[in-house]
C-alpha cells in the first residue's frame, strides 16, 4: 500500500515539519511536551484505537486531527513525517505498517520484542529506502556530552562500566505491562543502558557474558566484559531481583566520570578534586534527552541525514543483538 503524500523536498524549509503521531499513552505526552521546546517540528494530529485518550492529547496540545489508524492520519492530517509511540509489543508491527508509508519515521524503543522483530523491521526500512529513527533518548543527554568532554580533554577513554539493573518487582507490580513484555524484558527495556555500552565504546569486537535465573526464563542475573576499538574495555553487570538502578563509569587518563543515576554526573580527578556538572536547562525542563533526540529527527526530515550519536533501525538492531549475546549463555541458579 502506498500514499499520495507530498514529497519533504517540495516543503518550504522555513515551514515547520508536520508530524503525525500514532500512540496516545504516556510516552506520547512526553514527547508532545517536548515537542514544545522544539520549533522546527509542529504535531498536527494523532491516531490510537483508545480514541478517548488520543482526543484528550489533542485537546491539550491543540492537535487538528485525531484518527483511529495511521492510514487514516496520514490521509487526513497530511504530515511530513510519522513517530510510532505505542505498547512494546505493539511497535514492530505498526512499525512495518508505517514503512509503506514512505513517510520518515520516529519509532519508540523497543522495535521489537525480539531480535527477529527488529531485523525484519530493520530489513523492510532499508529495502523500501525509509528515513527512520529509534528513540534511544539516553543517547542526547546533556549530561554525557559534558562528562564524556571531561574525559576526552584529559586524553582517551580507557574503559566504559555500566550497571543495568532492574527493578522487576516493580515492573510487575504496575500492572501496565503483559506477560509477553515482562517475559522479553532484556529487550523491551533493559536495551537502555545496554545500548550506552555503544554508544560510548562503538562497536564491540570481543564478548564475553555469562547469564543465570532466578526468576526470569531469559535471564535476570548479567555479567558481561567487552573490547571496543583501540583497546576501550567495557562491563556490564545486571542484577534485576536486588536494590540498584543503572549507571554508568567512564574512565579516563586522570579522571572517572561517574553517572550514578544517569542524569547526573561527578568528576573525580587525579588530585582527589571532584566537579559536578549540571545539565542542559532542556534536559532539566522536561524528560531528559527528549529535546535532543527530536532535534535530531527534524533534521534527518530535512537533510536526509542522521546526525551521531543518534541511530536507526540496524543501530537499534546491533543493540538488540548484543542483548541477544547476553541472555544467550543463560543457566538456572541452582
Amino acid at each position: 500500500m502506498t500514499t499520495d503524500i507530498e514529497n519533504t523536498a517540495d516543503r518550504p524549509v522555513d515551514r515547520p515539519i508536520r508530524v503525525g503521531l500514532v500512540g496516545a499513552g504516556l510516552i506520547a505526552r512526553q514527547h508532545l511536551t517536548a515537542m514544545r521546546r522544539v520549533p522546527e517540528l509542529l504535531a498536527v494530529g494523532i491516531a490510537s484505537r483508545t480514541r478517548a485518550k488520543a482526543e484528550a492529547l489533542a485537546a491539550e496540545f491543540g492537535l487538528g486531527q485525531v484518527c483511529d489508524n495511521p492510514e487514516e492520519l496520514v490521509r487526513q492530517a497530511r504530515p511530513d513525517a510519522l513517530m510510532v509511540l505505542v505498547s512494546p509489543q505493539a511497535v514492530a508491527q505498526v512499525a512495518v505498517q508505517c514503512l509503506d508509508f514512505g513517510l520518515p519515521l520516529f519509532l519508540e524503543k523497543p522495535v521489537g520484542l525480539s531480535v527477529a522483530e527488529a531485523e525484519e523491521a530493520a530489513r523492510i526500512a532499508g529495502e523500501k529506502g525509509v528515513l527512520n529513527m529509534v528513540g534511544f533518548n539516553r543517547r542526547h543527554y546533556s549530561i554525557f556530552q559534558k562528562g564524556l568532554r571531561k574525559v576526552l580533554e584529559r586524553g582517551r577513554l580507557l574503559s566504559v562500566q555500566v550497571e543495568g539493573s532492574e527493578r522487576m518487582a516493580v515492573a510487575r507490580g504496575t500492572g501496565r505491562f503483559t506477560e509477553e513484555v515482562l517475559r522479553a524484558w532484556v529487550f523491551a527495556n533493559a536495551t537502555h543502558p545496554i545500548d550506552l555500552l555503544r554508544h560510548f565504546g562503538g562497536e564491540p569486537e570481543e564478548v564475553c557474558a555469562f547469564a543465570t535465573s532466578l526468576h526470569e526464563p531469559l535471564g535476570d542475573q548479567f555479567v558481561a566484559c567487552l573490547r571496543f576499538p583501540g583497546g576501550v574495555l567495557g562491563s556490564f553487570t545486571g542484577n534485576w531481583h536486588s536494590p540498584g538502578g543503572w549507571a554508568v563509569v567512564l574512565k579516563g587518563e586522570g579522571v572517572t566520570a561517574e553517572f550514578r543515576p544517569l542524569e547526573t554526573c561527578r568528576l573525580t580527578y587525579a588530585d582527589g578534586t571532584t566537579e559536578v556538572l549540571e545539565p542542559d536547562a532542556d534536559d532539566a525542563a522536561v524528560k531528559p534527552g527528549f529535546t535532543g533526540q527530536l532535534r535530531a529527527f527534524a533534521g534527518l526530515v530535512r537533510t536526509g541525514v542522521l546526525a551521531p550519536p543518534s541511530q536507526d533501525l540496524a543501530g537499534a538492531l546491533a543493540t538488540m543483538r548484543l542483548a541477544g549475546q547476553f541472555i544467550a549463555p543463560v543457566r538456572p541458579l541452582s
